[in-house]
């Protein structure tokens, strides 16, 4: 086992792949100019090589004054007693949790809670340690505690979502956990989103091209980082004073070296706000938001330039990572929260030492662990997870890790795609039977990436296919001219139209352009039609605003009709798609769509 220092940059065998490349431009730097060329903390950066890996140490003694990334005391009472400044909490509670605050903070100090070894720190970015197996973390332990064996040895920041297997092999070689609150994630496999949310991201899709912006690699626009920098101090540096603080050296070394990737908006050529991010063991992470503060809020730029990130992850079924801060606004575009724990070894030190640490410990996990529960719930509702208490066994919150979720989403492309190049070969009803389960998949993907809609694409050209060889003439009514009809025949239920009627081996291409006609020039309007693949049938269930609006969605539609063709079906809100085995049900099943809704708006009206 070897630390490296900067006189030994030469040395360190960085590995020739993309991820060696990427520790190379990244970490040499700071090990080469120190921190404080980059941002304003300090710290001393090492590199640990064992087995083959390149472990980046930030070595701290009482730097108190930095910001919460390198200093436990800013983290737990610098920021606490911020935060009850800016939302003017005063009274004889305020005044108690200050004094209590000041007092556990001299505790602090008095145990030199500050003087740590940071391990897996990269100064600004998350999701990027190491998963040291249970014999490496004893190793490595006992490297660093032999050579600083005044400093307590933390891996800072990690989340069970992405890193539950090294915390659990952290706690077998006697590591403590200390909550250090938490962070944002959205992961991409099928997520299942609300209407509210399916809203949010349809009106946050518009905001930068509406106001005139094109997105822009920062890395195409030379001479830009003085601009980024501004943007970032007037969001983040002025509005919060405990945040850390960035020099242009910094971004000119990211653009330069793209350990960064900047998306940057820019109009009339101006630059009015950018995001930056890193991707690793598929998650997306953004460390870095910056927009023009004097511009109208309406323009929505800070909206927009999360949704274009948000929409490159899902693009390539990647989780997205947005950090904690504006809870209210990411909950509402789906982000949901998860815990961040520090991971502490105080064994070598001694007892004094090691009882400020319990104190901290005892503070974050029963105090502002539970506190953050309750502010979560009161954003995100009852389905918080992984705030109760500090686990026994860490699992990912998420219920899958961004890497599970990812590979889940491969193999669901992957057979889908498989299942498209069998039916190619298929002929008649086969091939009709065969496309059925495909068309009800692809057309109820939620938030679908490039890869789906491609897809959809193949399953639409094998529809006309299979449409071009059956007995039956292809449509010659045009989608708007079937809606015209179909509008005209619809029941009227007070001051709702039902549409409900069976359109004989319509494909999906032409019941979808229906139901978007129906949508368009509907009032208050349920849709239901059906339509025959081979021996399948086929469902989609729609609904417009103004019955949305009236507490009736597709998705109600559809379990009410589907059972009557032995089928089941799903999808959004507004358009929902579904089939079933028993054509003899068809009419039972539009019959059932009158019943549903004459209960239903009889008893909203």
């Amino acid at each position: 086992m070897i630390l490296y220092d900067e006189h030994a940059l030469s040395a360190i065998p960085w590995p020739e792949t993309p991820e060696g490349r990427f520790a190379r431009d990244y970490l040499s730097p700071l090990l080469r100019e120190g921190s404080t060329a980059f941002v304003s903390d300090r710290t001393t950066y090492r590199v640990v090589g064992m087995d083959g890996l390149l472990i980046p140490v930030a070595i701290n003694d009482a730097e108190y004054d930095n910001s919460p990334l390198f200093s436990n005391f800013a983290r737990y009472i610098t920021v606490q007693l911020a935060m009850m400044d800016a939302r003017n909490w005063g009274g004889a509670s305020g005044w108690a949790i200050r004094r209590v605050l000041r007092s556990l903070g001299l505790m602090l100090k008095a145990a030199r809670i500050d003087r740590c070894v940071y391990v897996d720190h990269w100064l600004v970015l998350r999701n990027l340690g190491a998963m040291l197996t249970p014999e490496q973390v004893r190793r490595l332990t006992g490297f660093l505690a032999e050579r600083f064996p005044g400093h307590a040895i933390v891996f800072p920041s990690v989340n069970p979502a992405t890193h539950s297997p090294l915390l659990n092999n952290l706690r077998a070689e006697g590591y403590g956990f200390i909550y250090a609150f938490h962070t944002r994630m959205l992961l991409p496999f099928k997520a299942e989103l609300s209407r509210q949310v399916r809203e949010n991201h349809r009106r946050d899709a518009r905001l930068l091209e509406t106001a005139g912006y094109k997105l822009v690699d920062g890395a195409d626009l030379p001479g830009c980082a003085p601009r980024l920098l501004e943007l970032y101090r007037a969001l983040n540096e002025e509005k919060y004073s405990t945040n850390l603080r960035v020099t242009e050296k910094f971004f000119e070394h990211a653009l330069r070296d793209r350990t960064l990737r900047f998306r940057v908006a820019v109009k009339d050529g101006r630059i009015d706000g950018f995001y930056a991010f890193t991707v690793n063991d598929d998650v997306v992470f953004s460390p870095w938001f910056g927009y023009d503060l004097s511009l109208p809020q309406e323009l929505g730029l800070y909206r927009g330039l999360v949704y274009q990130l948000m929409q490159e992850a899902m693009e390539h079924g990647l989780t997205v990572e947005l950090g904690a801060g504006a809870d209210e606004f990411k909950s509402r575009r789906g982000d949901k929260p998860v815990p961040r724990y520090n991971a502490v070894h105080t064994g070598h030190l001694p007892a004094w030492r090691r009882a400020g640490w319990r104190l901290l410990q005892r503070f974050a996990n029963e105090a502002l662990l539970p506190s953050s529960k309750s502010y979560l719930r009161s954003i995100d509702g009852d389905g918080v997870v992984g705030f109760d208490r500090m686990p026994e066994v860490f699992t990912p919150p998420t219920g899958l890790s961004p890497r599970e979720a990812a590979e889940s989403l491969r193999q669901e492309l992957a057979s889908l795609e498989r299942a498209l190049e069998e039916a190619s070969a298929l002929e008649g009803e086969a091939l009709a039977r065969a496309l059925t389960p495909l068309s009800q998949k692809l057309h109820n993907w939620p938030q679908p990436p490039k890869r789906v809609v491609e897809l959809r694409g193949r399953l639409e050209a094998l529809e006309q296919r299979q449409r071009r060889k059956a007995s039956a003439p292809e449509e010659k009514t045009s989608p708007v001219e079937e809606a015209q009809r179909l509008l005209a025949g619809a029941a009227r239920l007070g001051d709702t139209s039902l549409v409900a009627q069976h359109l004989g081996d319509a494909s999906s291409r032409h019941l979808k352009d229906v139901v978007d006609c129906l949508k368009q020039h509907a009032g208050s309007a349920a849709v239901v039609l059906t339509a025959m693949r081979g021996e399948k049938v086929v469902l989609v269930t729609a609904a417009t605003q103004a019955l949305l609006q009236r507490g009736v969605d597709a998705g109600q539609l559809m379990a009410h009709v589907a059972p009557a063709v032995d089928g089941k079906g799903g999808g959004a809100p507004e358009v929902a798609w579904g089939g079933g085995s028993r054509p003899d049900g068809i009419q039972a099943a539009l019959d059932a769509a009158r019943r549903y809704l004459d209960e239903r708006l009889g008893r909203t009206a």
